[in-house]
This record gives structure tokens, sequence and C-alpha cells, in this order.
């Protein structure tokens, strides 16, 4: 297949002139595609399908179904999952009639298949769990086969893709009559290892020597490409995200050796709870433990999946499946988060580790991104090279403190959720208790806006760039902020503080303890520096655009984004546009009271520059009363 392009303009290819940075007018190029279609025949005999369950983290294909002529119109929802079959139906643990066989692309770098073939075969361990052994098998692709070809729908396989991406995504073929996984193409792009680089570092360089030369060597890489294609097998043998199985850890057992050792520090390679960041230095723990495995979650979860249970029908199993299900009222580290629960659990959480204490796994996560900050230039900085790699470490680390300190923002205003159903006892959501609330705010003022000074190195900075520090730090505290102050946060705790009897944290208290956090040089009268003074303006800028939201915004509803179970089609909960909410009212009070005080510091300050902000901050919080988007902007 051949495309031709026509010569001359358009915005892209004429918008510069060749050797000045764009791209070379295109004189009637054209470009050749092989491309490749393979079909699929469905099974002559449809596989006996297995029931969705809310609780356990399938992917699944749904159909609605008109044959019931009940009172309703219904939903028929199947797990995706491949056909095994026992060769011996009466063995508690015996060899498939058809294994799974996942092919490695011939395209592989050599020194990698070893680690592509074990990460396939991780999977081994849950599939005895139901009943099945040798079920899952690794191969390289026939050398000399010219009827085997990786486009094949045939074959499963494991693709190597020259490409800058930085990610690997595990796609299936599934049969919608019954779920039947047909055939699966990984996706798996060079770059990823770029991606591991930096995760290992940012997470684990406080740790593990070896993350503190670049490049990695060849044992380390490979464990983490490792990990990352069994995550990705994962999602092709039909498993979801599972976001909530990093909370459901004691938080202080993540630093036990022997706890370790049992457990690993996530029930589930299926959540994007990447290398264990919470264990000091003086743990002692192994370096092998940092790194996810084949978790009880796994395990559990492919034996409630791929476990024959010989009924007749899909319905005749639902009393299995809902014993089986309930194994998650005693034991926590089975439980899977759906996407009703995202953005409102503290425990949903994506790149966390220990987050069933957010607040104090965040604090043993900051004493390592400090201690990393010290091996950046010596991981990065090369004799031959420039500043490029450690200009980008630098950010990635930057990064990893505000990703790590959003999981805090979200204690506020979160209510804890266990998925059930109607044969068990108890309720679904129950929110974050006050005290803890208000230790998550006070952790906060005192480490995401306090001045992180530890990232403020003059060997770093003075070699990657004249200027910058500043709006590198803002970028980092506002994103923090912004997700602590987000309308679907405050909300919550409106709505929890009016249907609740007991203390709950309310919004008017979280934006007092915000301002004493934020401006506690006010009653002392002390310098603010100019960190600071940026982070101020950016709070009273974000309670303007609440007052005064731009007038594509305004009305806007809609529900807080996040991360988390995904793939249903549940019903959601209703929003509340934030006009409607007690947001307006709170921050009219709130920037009221802030300019109280800033009125009575404004004689106590002796620093220039800290009474041109106080005077300057009370000029955009008039302007946001008064209704002017854009506070502080000049007029004219």
């Amino acid at each position: 297949m051949t495309f031709a392009q026509a010569g001359g303009g358009g915005r892209g290819a004429a918008a510069a002139p060749a050797g000045r940075g764009g791209a070379p007018t295109n004189n009637n190029a054209s470009n050749t595609v092989v491309m490749s279609w393979s079909f699929h025949r469905l099974p002559d005999k449809p596989m006996m399908a297995r029931l969705c369950d809310d609780r356990v983290g399938y992917f699944s294909t749904r159909s609605t179904d008109y044959t019931d002529v009940g009172d309703k119109v219904s939903e028929k929802c199947l797990i995706t999952r491949y056909r095994l079959e026992k060769k011996d139906p009466n063995a508690a643990m015996s060899e498939p009639v058809k294994p799974i066989v996942y092919y490695i692309d011939p395209a592989t770098p050599k020194k990698w298949i070893p680690w592509f073939k074990k990460a396939i075969e991780d999977w081994q361990p849950a599939f005895e769990a139901a009943g099945f052994k040798n079920a899952i098998i690794a191969k390289e692709a026939p050398a000399n086969d010219p009827d085997w070809s990786a486009e094949d729908a045939r074959y499963s396989v494991v693709r190597w893709l020259p490409s800058t991406t930085e990610n690997a995504s595990g796609p299936n073929v599934h049969d919608p009559r019954s779920g039947e996984i047909l055939n699966a193409h990984i996706q798996f792009y060079q770059n990823v290892q770029k991606l591991q680089l930096s995760w290992y570092f940012t997470q684990a360089a406080a740790l593990d020597p070896r993350a503190r030369t670049f490049p990695f060597s060849d044992e380390l890489m490979g464990r983490l490409l490792e990990y990352v294609l069994a995550h990705e097998v994962g999602h092709t043998l039909g498993f979801q995200h599972n976001m909530k199985a990093s909370a459901t850890y004691p938080t202080d057992s993540l630093r036990s050796v022997s706890f370790l050792k049992q457990w690993g520090h996530t029930p589930t390679l299926m959540d994007y709870s990447r290398f264990n960041y919470l264990v000091q230095p003086e743990d002692k723990v192994p370096v092998e433990l940092l790194t996810p495995e084949i978790g009880p979650y796994d395990k559990w979860a492919t034996m409630w999946g791929y476990k024959p249970i010989g009924a007749a029908s899909p319905e005749a199993e639902r009393p299995t499946l809902d014993l089986w299900a309930r194994e998650q009222d005693t034991k926590p580290y089975l439980r899977f988060s759906t996407s009703g629960q995202a953005g409102s659990d503290p425990g949903d959480e994506t790149e966390a580790v220990g987050d069933q204490d957010a607040t104090k796994a965040t604090g043993w996560g900051i004493k390592n991104i400090k201690r990393e900050v010290a091996y950046l230039v010596g991981a990065t900085v090369k004799p031959t090279e420039g500043y490029d790699d450690l200009n980008e470490l630098y950010g990635r680390l930057i990064g990893q403190w505000r990703t790590e300190l959003t999981h805090v923002t979200n204690v506020v205003g979160g209510a804890e959720s266990q998925e059930k159903y109607g044969s068990q006892a108890g309720i679904r959501f129950t929110p974050v208790a006050k005290a803890r609330q208000q230790a998550a705010v006070k952790f906060l003022t005192e480490n995401a806006f306090a001045t992180p000074t530890f990232f403020l190195d003059q060997d770093i900075l003075r070699k990657i760039e004249p200027t910058g520090s500043v709006p590198r730090i803002l970028a980092a505290q506002s994103g923090i902020l912004s997700s602590l102050l987000q309308p679907a946060r405050l909300i919550r705790l409106a709505e929890h503080d009016g249907m609740s009897t007991g203390n709950l944290y309310s919004m008017p208290e979280l934006f007092d303890d915000l301002r004493h956090g934020l401006f506690s040089e006010l009653a002392s009268g002390a310098k603010i520096d100019v960190y600071r003074r940026a982070l101020q303006r950016a709070y009273v800028e974000n309670l303007n655009l609440k007052l005064n939201p731009p007038a594509a915004a305004a009305g806007a509803g809609g529900r807080a984004g996040g991360g988390g179970g995904g793939g249903g089609s549940r019903p959601q909960a209703p929003t509340l546009d934030p006009k409607l909410s007690d947001i307006n009212g709170v921050v009219r009070a709130e920037l009221k009271a802030l300019d109280a005080e800033l009125k009575g510091a404004a004689a106590k300050s002796t620093d220039r520059n800290t009474k041109a902000h106080i005077s300057d901050l009370r000029h955009r919080i008039a302007d946001a009363i008064k209704g002017k988007a854009g506070a502080g902007d000049e007029e004219g």
C-alpha cells in the first residue's frame, strides 16, 4: 500500500526552512507500508462463560439481553479469560488440554529473552492455585518456519517495538459470546527501558547502589523489564488494574524483611505500586524485595476466574463464586477497587506504596528522595556528555516528590471503601476520621508547602539552567495544592459534614488549617522567601478561579479523575455543580479572613519584597471578591 504526499505548504512541512530547526519542504514524497490482515475463526462451540463480579478485577465483554422479558432490560456481563480445561478433570492438579503459549518476537534483543520467558512463566503459580500446572508457557519464535508469523492471529506474541514511547500494553482478542480470550499481542516499546531507569532511580537509589550508576547493568534492567512484562501478561490473561491492593497491607509491615519475604510490598502485580520506596537504609531489606512479584491477590483472582466449578451453567456457578468473593471480608489483601471508588478512596492510588497510611508512607519516601538528590550528579554526568540526563532526572525526582505528596491530599475528603454484594453485612463507604484528615493537612503544610531546600542544590541547578528553580518548585507545589482544593473534594467535605452525626473534618476547617500553614510568616512578620511568595500567590489565584472561573469553565461539573478498576459501566454517583455548592461562600469567607491577617502583618515586616508581596496579595483578594477574573492583573 503506497501513500503519496503532495509537495508544498501546510502548517507542518513549510513552517521553517530546512537547516533552521524545521522540516524541509516535502516534494511529492511517497511511502510504502506493508499491512497484514489476520482473521480468527470463532470456536464452533463457545466456551462456557463466567459471569462478572464487581469484587474481582477481570476485564469483561458486555451485551444487552433482550431475551429476558422481566421488568427491565438487563445487561449481560462476562469476564474475559482463556479456555483452560483439565486433561484429568478428576485431578486436583492437572495440565491443561491446551496450555496458554506466548511467543517472543525474534526482534527482541537476545539478552532480554530469558527475562521475558521468566516474566510469562511467573504466572504459573497463579494457575496452580486454580488447579493447573504448566498452564502458561513461553517460547521463542520458530527460527525456520515459513508458516509462522508474529502477525498471525493464531499466535499470542510479545512484540518488541523500536519506539521512543515509554510504555508497554497488553490487549487481547476475545470471543464476545463467551469471553474466551483467543490471542494476545503485547506491545513492548523499546524505550520503556528509559522509564524503568528513571522510576528505579527515583524510588530505589537510596536503597540499591546499582541504581546510582547509569546505564544499569543487564541484570538489573532485565529484572525491571521482567516486572513490566509480567504486568502486561496479566492484562492479557484478563486482569484489570487493582489500585486498591497496595493499601491493604499495614504500612509499618512494608519495612519488615520477614513480611516482605512472605507477602511482598503489594498483593498484586496489577497495581501501579512500583518499587518499595518507603523502606529505609537501616532496615537492611535485600534489594530483590524492592520489586513486585506475583502476590496473593493474583493467585486468588486467577483461582476465582479459572478454577473449574463443574456447574451446568454460568448462573449455577454464582453461589460458589460469591462464596469465594466473600473471602475479602476477612482477607483485605484480596480486595479489588472499582471505578466507583476512584478519586474518593484514599487507598485507591496509582504509583503508591503503603497507602493504607499515605501520610506515614510519604514521610519515609521523602527521606529517601532527599538522599537521592545527592546521587543525581554521580549517576548522570559523563566526561564526554552534556547535562541533559541530569536535567531530566532532576525533573523526574521532583515529579516523584509531587506524586507521593499528592497521595496525602486524597486522605482529605476521602471515604474508605470495600466493594460488597447483598450477601455481605455492613456498609461500603466510611468517611476518613477527622484526626487523620487534619494530620494529613498538617503534614502537607510542613512538607509539600514548605520550601524544599534539599532540591535547591547549586551544584545541580547551575549545571542545568541559569534560572528556573522557582517555576520548577511552584509547578510541583501548585499541583499538590490544586489536588487538595479540587471542587469534587470540597463538595465531599461539605456532604460528609452534612450527613454525619459524628465529628468530621469540614471545609472551613480545611481552609483555616491551610491558611495557618501557608501563611505562617504573617504572625511573626518573618521574611517570606521567593518560593513561598509564589506559592501564596498560587493559593490566592486558586481561590479566585473558584469565585471567578473562566467563561469556558463556568458551570462545568464533573467528577474527580483518578485511576481505579476501570472497564465497568456501573451507575455513577450524581455530581453537584460547584456554583450550587458551599464552595463559593466558604472561599469568599476565607479570602476575607486572609485579608484581615495580611492587613495586620503589613506593618510588622521590614523586608521590602515581603511588604510588596503582602500589598499585592491584598490587591488580588479585593479583585477576586469584586468578581474580577485574573485577580492581580493590571487594569487598562
